[in-house]
């Protein structure tokens, strides 16, 4: 992750050097195993905040959010033909007469049930695309750093296309986390988060990362609906903090 490269980088006069190794891939849960475990030392795994995941069993995590949110804007593959009803949506409520579609265990699902929509859940990838050229669904967000690349790789399908007025914001915050035992490694990457946060290299490194995908989202010209994460619940406020706003995009 290019994220601790800078922050180990930042804080290099102060630690000394490093090696960055990654593992053979894994999937979530044995990932957060082999951290819990602590099988391979200083594992640092990358994922959204659950406070019923991550808050327990020996994991710690940075608390600065390394994408400084950008996956909390979501914006929603739709069928061409309820693209005139979806421009006249002013309100959230208005918007709840539209049924989602997301992944099987996604954390949007809690999310956006929380929030009174009608989620239909899917435990395919691929069948997700499909469920809206079928009418099966109305809705199917996506964070903004997902849907160009997306929308590229499916345009194929007939009647897929993606809403241009409105956008979904739920706080998503990323974070990195790794064992309670490797105390000398939280330090130093939170130690270089926060430089890197101070000195806006955390934010030029996400928008050059982003680009295409920032600029292809259209955040500042659409209007944005709110909704409440209940997964933070455990989370300190100070995460807002670190948020980008619509305005930055």
């Amino acid at each position: 992750n290019a994220a601790i490269k800078l922050a180990l980088d930042k804080t290099h006069a102060k630690y000394g050097n490093y090696k960055l190794k990654y593992t053979v891939q894994m999937n979530t849960q044995r990932l957060l195993a082999a951290a819990r475990a602590n099988v391979l030392p200083n594992l640092i795994i990358q994922s959204v905040y659950d406070d019923a995941i991550f808050t327990r069993n020996g994991l710690t995590f940075i608390d600065i959010p390394f994408d400084l949110g950008i996956t909390s804007y979501r914006i929603c593959f739709i069928n061409p033909a309820i693209k005139d009803e979806l421009e006249k949506v002013k309100h959230i409520e208005d918007l709840k007469r539209f049924s989602i579609v997301q992944g099987m265990g996604w954390p949007d699902t809690k999310i956006l049930r929380y929030n009174g929509f009608k989620v239909i859940e899917s435990n395919s990838y691929d069948g997700l695309f499909k469920m809206i050229p079928a009418r099966r669904a109305d809705l199917f967000c996506r964070g903004i750093n997902e849907l160009k690349n997306e929308y590229t790789d499916y345009k194929n399908l007939s009647n897929l296309s993606y809403d241009e007025s409105f956008a979904l914001f739920y706080p998503l915050p990323r974070y990195f986390y790794l064992n309670e035992t490797n105390k000398e490694l939280k330090a130093r990457i939170e130690e270089g988060l926060q430089m890197a946060h101070a000195d806006g290299s955390l934010k030029r490194l996400l928008f050059e990362f982003y680009a295409d995908d920032i600029q292809f989202s259209k955040i500042p010209e659409r209007r944005v609906f709110e909704l409440k994460n209940p997964s933070l619940k455990g989370l300190d406020y100070k995460y807002k903090n670190y948020l980008l706003k619509q305005k930055d995009l």
